[in-house]
């Protein structure tokens, strides 16, 4: 393998060694990599400064080794598998592409060629789950749903749960259609649920209209988020260990500061919201809205009744 692509490979690897060998010496690492500590502390050096987006202190990977030994104290998610997206990987298989065309030994193109070909399927498992649309031939109940949007009438759905592995029947009140990425998505009111929710629209199974017209006002309407109020803004502290929730949440914060680590976003989804903070117990601080750092609160307190 040529150098840079040596040098590539070992990187990716050493996070995930690190962390399953904490203390090791950087004699010993060189060893188990087979190169020179030289070698060993320039990778050190330069995985020290990669990170997360924003690249600040806070994000980047916290090494230790001035000492002669190793430790890793914040992976910054490395630690973890990475899961492509559509546009990574088609990437990939572009930069495998040039390789290839550079690549003498065969037994190592036919490697290339072979993980092109598991690319170029994940691709395709990616893209018949994504949700990108040229006309509304892709939204089959679209205007079914912003006719009901019109009259404030409900309607009648049946929906594939991907992350549950179910399909579940529902009657919702159409709020808003948005669209986030490549996705366009349904606020609505869950009278299942009895709560905001949101639908991914190419997830809809079915989708029938009912007769029936709805008051102005709905009754045991959630209090945090009302279906008058489509959107509210959340304005929350954190610490180190919600950075990864901070990066999966970019394209709905409209205000972050990083030295005071005070952060607003905007949800549609109450529900949302409220499994994330309570699944960030500790890191994440409510300030506001009042309201709604009570209801984080109480169901945290209740939760805890369980114990």
């Amino acid at each position: 393998m040529d150098k840079p692509l040596a040098r590539t490979a070992r990187l990716l690897d050493l996070i995930p060694f690190i962390l399953s060998h904490q203390g090791i010496a950087i004699a010993d690492l060189a060893n188990e990599f087979g190169v020179t500590e030289k070698e060993i502390l320039a990778d050190l050096n330069l995985i020290f400064m990669c990170g997360l987006p924003q690249y600040t202190a806070l994000e980047l990977i916290d090494l230790s080794f001035e000492h002669g030994f190793v430790t890793v104290r914040e992976p910054q998610n490395l630690d973890k598998p990475r899961k492509l997206n559509g546009e990574e990987l088609s990437i990939l298989i572009m930069g495998l592409d040039v390789l290839r065309t550079q690549i003498t030994d065969p037994v190592k193109e036919q490697l290339a060629k072979d993980l092109q070909i598991r690319l170029r399927q994940l691709v395709e498992s990616a893209t018949a789950n994504a949700i990108l649309y040229a006309d509304d031939r892709h939204l089959p109940y679209i205007e079914t749903i912003n006719k009901a949007r019109q009259n404030r009438t409900a309607l009648n759905i049946s929906y594939l749960n991907t992350s549950k592995d179910e399909i579940t029947t529902r009657r919702i009140l159409p709020l808003e259609v948005f669209q986030q990425g490549d996705e366009f998505l349904l606020l609505t009111w869950c009278f299942l649920s009895r709560a905001n929710r949101t639908f991914a629209i190419a997830r809809i199974l079915s989708c029938d209209p009912i007769s029936v017209t709805l008051p102005d006002s709905i009754s045991d309407t959630n209090p945090v988020l009302l279906p008058g109020n489509a959107i509210v803004t959340i304005k929350f502290k954190y610490d180190r260990a919600a950075l990864s929730f901070i990066e999966n949440i970019q394209d709905r914060i409209v205000a972050i500061d990083q030295v005071s680590m005070i952060a607003s976003v905007e949800v549609w989804d109450s529900e949302w919201i409220l499994r994330n903070v309570l699944a960030n117990a500790g890191h994440i601080k409510i300030l506001a809205p009042v309201e709604f750092a009570h209801e984080v609160a109480s169901r945290a307190k209740i939760a805890l009744s369980n114990y």
